[in-house]
């Protein structure tokens, strides 16, 4: 019987789906040198933020399939994978109205100082609720960088607040979006223009620092930046000056460039910056989805059947 490794836990639906076929061994560290030692005979390795580098590769000899919990890969050194004939699979549907709505409760949380205005509250500062404005969503602007699966749903679940809509993707034209209220645009435009900014792109060597100094003071001082996709895509300390001069209103993120942020990170201590820890996946619905479609993937390949999510499809040729 084929082994499965586990870096991290799971559903335990999907775990019980592998132990159908396969022997699961579960991790006890996402450390290289651990996943190397636990996952020693193993065909496939499920990951969830562990990382997968070509050195853990080329140290397991009988893997032949790595699955993503969920949608990116850029923990796992695809190309690699690719020259060792070891196929990657992810779920690229599985979170994604978790990730959506996670957006819009930030846009929202910003637009209406929620968290700041709940700590006001609970400290006794019930009539200095007329010191701070809240901002209207109906009129205002919405710039979207990157207009993939999430982002079309993001649109969605804004169509009812009568706000612009602007996007700008070097893949997606006018004609690709018509009838969905989204106007493209240059991101230039989109920065001049947009009172949200929100970033939703995979984190490739083109996206790192996509959002750096120079973007920063092309938007408008009253203009917030949400982050829900990889902290990387931003400039983390291009935005923390930016926020620190006032040349944006705020920030939602969910994402940091290192994960964990360090303790002394300065956003923490910004009132105009509201954080999350990476968890906008992280529902109930889509960790079981993002771990069946992720193990459905290792099945489907192992057992001989085409594969539903492969990401480096050149494999299967």
């Amino acid at each position: 019987m084929e082994k499965v490794f586990l870096t991290e836990h799971i559903h335990p639906d999907a775990v019980a789906y592998l132990r159908e076929n396969f022997e699961v061994v579960q991790g006890t560290s996402t450390e290289s040198g651990e996943i190397i030692r636990q996952a020693q005979g193993c065909s496939a390795i499920l990951i969830r933020s562990a990382k997968i580098t070509a050195e853990i590769m080329d140290a397991i000899p009988t893997l032949k399939v790595v699955a993503k919990h969920g949608m990116g890969v850029d923990n796992i050194a695809v190309d690699h994978a690719t020259e060792k004939g070891i196929l990657v699979v992810n779920a690229p549907f599985s979170n994604l109205n978790a990730v959506a709505e996670h957006i819009v409760m930030l846009l929202l949380a910003l637009s209406k100082r929620t968290v700041q205005m709940d700590q006001l509250t609970r400290a006794g500062q019930f009539k200095e609720r007329n010191t701070y404005k809240t901002i209207e969503l109906k009129g205002a602007t919405v710039g979207i960088i990157g207009m993939g699966k999430i982002s079309r749903l993001v649109v969605k679940k804004l169509s009812g607040f009568e706000m612009n809509i602007l996007a700008t993707d070097p893949y997606v034209k006018q004609a690709d979006v018509e009838g969905l209220g989204i106007t493209m645009a240059t991101p230039e435009e989109l920065y001049a223009k947009s009172d949200f900014v929100i970033v939703h792109t995979s984190l490739f060597p083109s996206t790192f620092h996509l959002v750096g100094a120079e973007q920063f003071k092309a938007m408008k001082n009253t203009a917030f930046i949400i982050n829900a996709a990889r902290g990387a895509v931003i400039d983390e300390a291009a935005m923390i000056e930016a926020l620190k001069s006032g040349e944006i209103a705020g920030a939602g993120l969910d994402v940091f460039e290192q994960e964990p942020p360090a303790d002394d990170n300065p956003l923490f201590s910004m009132e105009n910056v509201i954080v999350s820890p990476h968890n906008a996946a992280l529902s109930n619905g889509a960790l079981r989805a993002m771990a069946m479609d992720s193990a459905q993937g290792i099945t489907e390949y192992l057992a001989g059947k085409p594969v539903t999510y492969p990401v480096n499809k050149e494999v299967l040729k």
